[in-house]
């Protein structure tokens, strides 16, 4: 493998999603014309716009790189050792109803001998909210919030210690097929509903872990999700302190795995068992 400079890594994928998340607040609020990729799959010129300026920044510095976006799928060298995931617009359904839950979501993630892939590094950011996060592996997780009329403030992530499941509050997400999938989605998030102390569902899984690396929210989980909704979660959320795995509680893998379940912890294997 070759030798990877992170912190040039982090300011590209920084760059990339300043420019990304510029194109999608040029269509903020304007109602902007849908295409179905499915009953409730969608996607607006905002999403094709803020993937191809993330594609140019990256590829212009990693061109040797492999990069996968939603939208456009491939691009770059098959064989890389690096691979870039990008979620152009992550909550492209609160995007094109005006609600601000929505996020650019960029992660760098080494390749290795074995095919399994390690994210090294994520970029995500909010800004209709005005929320930037990042994460370098090994460096820990942070998130600057910019809020009108007032300064910057940064800090570094830190998952919460709740360890009763009835003081926690969970943040979840339905699949695209729902439709055809009820029956297996909707009882733990039933029976979750009742053991909770809440449940949140902002829209955006790369929101919805950025709140569990934030202290935010203590657990999320959801299946269905493709490897750039979470890539970009999965740095924060892992430096930040907190754990992250399929169903079974094995270790999830980018590309391989089909459910989701990230949490502080302590929460872990007790909401494993709703899952299972």
């Amino acid at each position: 493998m070759d030798s990877l400079n992170k912190e040039q890594a982090l300011e590209t994928a920084f760059s990339a999603a300043e420019a990304g998340a510029g194109e999608l607040m040029s269509g903020y609020g304007r109602r902007p014309q849908v295409r179905h990729k499915g009953t409730s799959d969608l996607v607006t010129e905002y999403d094709l716009r803020s993937e191809a300026i993330i594609r140019q920044i990256v590829g212009r510095a990693f061109p040797d790189h492999l990069i996968v976006g939603e939208e456009e799928g491939a691009s770059g060298s098959a064989g890389a050792a690096y691979k870039w995931y990008v979620d152009p617009l992550d909550g492209t359904t609160n995007f094109v109803h005006g609600h601000p839950f929505f996020a650019v979501s960029i992660c760098l993630a080494a390749l290795g001998p074995d095919g399994r892939e390690e994210p090294l590094v994520g970029v995500i950011q909010a800004p209709a909210l005005g929320d930037l996060y990042w994460g370098l592996k090994g460096h820990g997780a942070f998130r600057r919030l910019r809020l009108p009329g007032r300064r910057p403030r940064e800090s570094r992530l830190a998952v919460t210690e709740t360890a009763d499941l009835r003081s926690a509050c969970l943040n979840t997400g339905f699949p695209y097929d729902i439709y055809s999938r009820g029956g297996e989605v909707l009882p733990p998030f039933s029976e979750l509903i009742m053991a909770a102390r809440t449940i949140r569902r902002a829209g955006s899984a790369a929101l919805d872990m950025a709140y569990v690396a934030t202290g935010l929210a203590d657990g999320f989980w959801e299946t269905g999700l493709k490897p750039w909704d979470v890539a970009g979660g999965m740095v924060l959320l892992t430096e930040a302190g907190g754990q992250v795995s399929d169903y079974q509680g094995r270790p999830y893998q980018l590309g391989r795995s089909r459910d989701i379940l990230g949490s502080n912890g302590w929460l872990h294997p007790v909401i494993l068992e709703y899952l299972k």
